[in-house]
């Protein structure tokens, strides 16, 4: 298509970017059987285990900026979610509950009883669905740019999610992730996996956020795809929540603003 990509959109590309650097570091990859698919993910440093999660249509990569400063402190635990960067899909619709339970299956792999957790959109969304369904398994909860309801996003968000295809992403995204993933025919479907989800997921209620016991920092960039009262409700829902505005930043705040990120995450994550 040619209008232009809405900043969801332009969120999503933003970890394909980094493919080739990320390819000559040698970073240790690996894959398990999850749930009937092949799950990558990479294990970094040592520490409290810190589960690491991706944004939509993205991959373990977009954390770049954070791994050399987190992993000098943590075991930074980051995969690559169904039908995204080098993990595999399975049929039927893509649900964060389903992506949820993925990384439960891969923390059992790990021997990983609980683990803070940090996501990033949709990897913020899997956090939230993992505190309220498995409250055992996480310590802290780190959120940037999640949401709670479809109508959460800034309206020229919706509008470009309910008329978008694959092919709305553009072809830099088509070549990056058929670069990275198994199933390289696969990208038109997975990626109308992806949009039918953000159009119609997640829908919890603020009775829903209520059962989080989890210690929970609830991030946005202060001009986010995610509407400032929409995150305020987040966390004004969670018990106990922090909520943080970052300045000067977008969707991508972890990304742009990396330097006061990473800081501010580590000093929560230490409490």
């Amino acid at each position: 298509m040619t209008r232009a990509l809405s900043t969801y959109a332009v969120a999503a590309v933003m970890g394909l970017v980094l493919v080739a650097a990320c390819s000559r570091t040698g970073a240790p990859g690996q894959y398990v059987r999850v749930r009937g698919i092949r799950m990558y993910y990479e294990v970094h440093g040592n520490g409290p285990p810190l589960l690491l999660l991706h944004g939509g249509a993205g991959n373990g990569m977009q954390f770049q900026k954070q791994l050399p400063a987190f992993s000098s402190r943590h075991r930074c635990i980051v995969p690559d979610c169904c039908a995204q960067g080098r993990t595999t899909d399975r049929p039927g619709p893509l649900t964060y509950d389903g992506m949820a339970e993925d990384m439960i299956t891969l923390l059992d792999h790990l021997h990983v009883d609980r683990a803070d957790v940090m996501g990033w959109s949709d990897g913020g969304n899997i956090g939230l669905d993992l505190a309220m369904n498995h409250p055992e398994r996480v310590d802290h909860l780190v959120t940037f740019g999640a949401n709670f309801q479809p109508d959460g996003l800034n309206p020229q968000d919706i509008k470009w999610n309910m008329s978008a295809t694959a092919d709305s992403f553009g072809p830099g995204m088509r070549e990056g992730w058929t670069r990275l993933n198994p199933q390289p025919d696969h990208y038109a479907e997975a990626m109308n996996k992806i949009i039918t989800m953000w159009r119609t997921l997640p829908r919890w209620s603020p009775n829903d956020l209520h059962r989080i016991r989890a210690k929970c920092l609830i991030c946005a960039g202060d001009h986010d795809l995610v509407r400032r009262d929409h995150t305020e409700q987040l966390a004004q829902a969670i018990p106990g929540a922090q909520l943080w505005i970052v300045p000067d930043a977008s969707h991508s705040a972890m990304i742009e603003r990396w330097e006061i990120v990473n800081p501010k995450v580590l000093e929560f994550l230490d409490k």
